[in-house]
């Protein structure tokens, strides 16, 4: 299917599995109802916003979670029964679409500014429904971490559920948290134990019991992902040490450590994180409210295997082999850094890794897709494959020198446009 698809497309392009898509969500679905049978998935769409991506979900039972006004606008046309909208700086614009869409929508609250702000867009009269609110906890970061951005710090809520209580066109209906990069359940854990305990300490259990839902956020690291070994702990901390390279090459050489190779991040399955997180709701949230909902939001856990980038060879120089299109694709310089992720040349597959450093098409010395790929020898019009794709790259795509190139679906046999490749009027679109 993957060659089929270049030759009839071309490349470069993005392929999406649509049958690998519902598989993972059937799949992370079934297991957490298994042991959270009160549970509900909303998709975050900011991982990647692809339309017929994101109605797929929704045909699998997938709710919506987004985080800015055209993602909130691509909901409601989709017909998103719910929509949880969340994000650290909400704008007028967005809380109005909110608030006239309030019989889907739900707002997890950031930051007390965004309180007022809501205070006097819904108006201190009741007019019909109130719109249902929920709060941001940041519950386990450092006060000047990055992730310190987020949300309120727990001694915050008392206040902020003050302040929405006094909005006769609010209701506050639950609480959200989020952690980032979970290889195991010990971040969901320790939240929801913080959480539930201070919930009990500081609120009757009469307003507790009216709660709607309880929102552990995404953050899933996706099982069998395979990155290259210098983005893996020995590799990041022979770079951080900055060891000469030298001196790092003689290292490598002695532990029998490949930099340039793949391997599978160990993570642990997804039943222990449903078995681990349902006794920790068990202890700490059901114990006040049996009835209320768990929403969870995998966004990277759904998305990542779904799709690859095809590319192809288009020169072959003595050190290095050049490929059509840029990592303008992926939206970040994380390629050149950290995240490679396996490249197979599938014209000519086989097990065997080979050494070559794949640069993109970009006039950037730090376009590059790669130092080592599976397959024979690279040959120009070779078809290489980027595994692992669907998880922030198309979303988050530059608009830097090259096309963003078309997304091409497949299902069964059939192979369709799922968006077609960027053009010139689309680049300059709105230009003087």
């Amino acid at each position: 299917m993957l060659l089929e698809s270049a030759r009839k497309f071309g490349t470069p392009q993005y392929l999406l599995d649509l049958d690998g898509l519902r598989e993972r969500a059937i799949f992370f679905s079934h297991t957490m109802r298994h042991y959270i049978p009160n549970s509900e998935f909303f998709y975050a769409f900011k991982c990647n916003d692809l339309p017929l991506q994101v109605k797929t979900l929704k045909e699998e039972g997938f709710q919506a979670d987004v985080a800015g006004i055209f993602e909130l606008q691509l909901a409601l046309k989709l017909g998103f029964e719910r929509i949880l909208f969340s994000g650290p700086g909400k704008s007028v614009e967005e809380l109005k679409l909110a608030l006239k869409k309030r019989k889907q929508v739900i707002v997890n609250i950031d930051n007390f500014d965004e309180i007022h702000r809501l205070k006097s867009l819904a108006g201190d009269r009741k007019s019909g429904r109130p719109l249902a609110v929920g709060f941001r906890l940041n519950a386990e970061t450092s006060v000047d971490g990055a992730w310190s951005k987020f949300g309120f710090e727990l001694e915050e809520l008392k206040e902020a559920v003050r302040l929405v209580r006094q909005c006769p066109n609010l209701i506050w209906s639950g609480l959200h948290f989020h952690c980032s990069w979970n290889k195991t359940p010990k971040k969901y854990l320790e939240n929801i134990k913080k959480i539930g305990t201070y919930l009990k300490e500081n609120f009757p259990v009469e307003e507790l019991r009216s709660l709607r839902f309880f929102d552990i956020g995404g953050g899933f690291y996706p099982e069998d992902q395979g990155i290259i070994n210098k983005g893996e702990d020995k590799g990041m901390l022979l770079d951080i040490l900055g060891i000469r390279r030298s001196s790092k090459l003689k290292i490598y050489e002695e532990m029998n450590f490949d930099p340039y190779a793949f391997s599978v991040t160990p993570v642990e399955p997804l039943e222990n994180f449903g078995r681990a997180i349902a006794s920790a709701l068990q202890e700490y949230i059901f114990s006040f409210n049996p009835d209320i909902e768990i929403y969870f939001e995998p966004g990277r856990f759904i998305a990542t295997h779904a799709t690859t980038i095809l590319l192809t060879v288009i020169a072959i120089k003595k050190n290095c082999a050049i490929v059509d299109a840029g990592i303008n694709m992926l939206g970040d310089y994380k390629f050149s850094e950290y995240s490679f992720a396996p490249v197979v040349n599938i014209t000519r597959p086989s097990t065997q890794m080979r050494r070559q450093v794949i640069y993109g098409s970009l006039c950037d010395p730090a376009d590059c897709w790669g130092y080592s790929y599976y397959g024979e020898e690279l040959q120009k019009g070779d078809t290489l494959a980027v595994l692992n794709q669907g998880a922030y790259t198309f979303c988050t795509a530059w608009r830097f020198i090259k096309p963003i190139p078309a997304y091409i679906a497949a299902s069964g046999n059939r192979l369709t446009i799922a968006r077609k490749a960027e053009k010139f009027q689309n680049r300059y679109a709105g230009c003087l």
